[in-house]
């Protein structure tokens, strides 16, 4: 089974992401996007280059695929694409952070951060859990009072889960982080585990200073065939290939 996971950057590249994913979607399984545009923005300040009908058009690029949509503010959230080969169980979305508990971490221009969802998608007869999960943003992706509670809360729907689990996503965490490690006390860690050096690219301007944000964990049973970032710009973020097979 083969899952991309990647930060589309709400559509910024739209033309170089609709190229990659048609390439891509030959022999993937699984799309999980972060950021994905769906609708009219509460902040129309942002929506300048960003690609406002997204989800409806990745459900376009992505014909073969029944898609799956998380709303974590009106207008924007994560999104996960299924192959149709693959039955789904169910999809399940969980708030990890609500705004009151984000509501003392601001972004640079003064407004509290949107909340924290998880999106679960429970793939029948695979005992297998894909879940996909777009983390708090600020202070420079380091630990803090809101990524320990978010982790726990997290941590709560991993740990109740008995199927193999894949968790991806943009984390918005360095990768010495305490609460990286804790995931990966938990599940096995493929990005620290890879040797690769980032999982950014040139179109972000701390690349240099912060170049991790996304990761793919995934539980013991879960065997890796091969895993991937991906040189492809389709975003500020590279995209993380995962070949795997569940051993449960």
């Amino acid at each position: 089974m083969k899952l991309i996971t990647c930060n589309i950057w709400c559509g910024i590249k739209y033309e170089q992401l609709q190229t990659f994913l048609k390439d891509q979607a030959v022999d993937t399984d699984i799309f999980c996007f972060q950021e994905v545009r769906n609708g009219k923005y509460q902040n129309q300040a942002e929506e300048n280059e960003e690609t406002t009908e997204l989800f409806s058009r990745l459900q376009t690029i992505l014909p073969e695929f029944n898609g799956y949509f998380t709303e974590m503010v009106p207008g924007v959230g994560i999104a996960s694409f299924i192959h149709n080969k693959i039955s789904v169980e169910k999809v399940e979305s969980t708030q990890i952070l609500s705004a009151q508990e984000l509501n003392d971490l601001k972004m640079p221009n003064g407004d509290s951060y949107y909340p924290r969802m998880l999106q679960s998608v429970y793939l029948k007869d695979k005992n297998l859990t894909i879940q996909n999960f777009h983390g708090v943003p600020g202070k420079l992706k380091k630990d803090s009072p809101e990524r320990k509670l978010q982790l726990d809360n997290l941590l709560k729907i991993i740990n109740s889960n008995n199927d193999s689990q894949i968790l991806v996503g943009d984390f918005n965490l360095d990768i010495n982080t305490e609460a990286v490690a804790r995931l990966g006390e938990r599940m096995n860690n493929l990005i620290k585990n890879s040797g690769f050096k980032t999982t950014r690219n040139a179109n972000y301007d701390k690349l240099e200073i912060l170049p991790f944000a996304d990761y793919i964990f995934t539980t013991p049973e879960i065997e890796v065939q091969e895993f991937l970032v991906l040189p492809d710009e389709v975003s500020d973020h590279l995209p993380l290939s995962l070949n795997s097979i569940s051993k449960k």
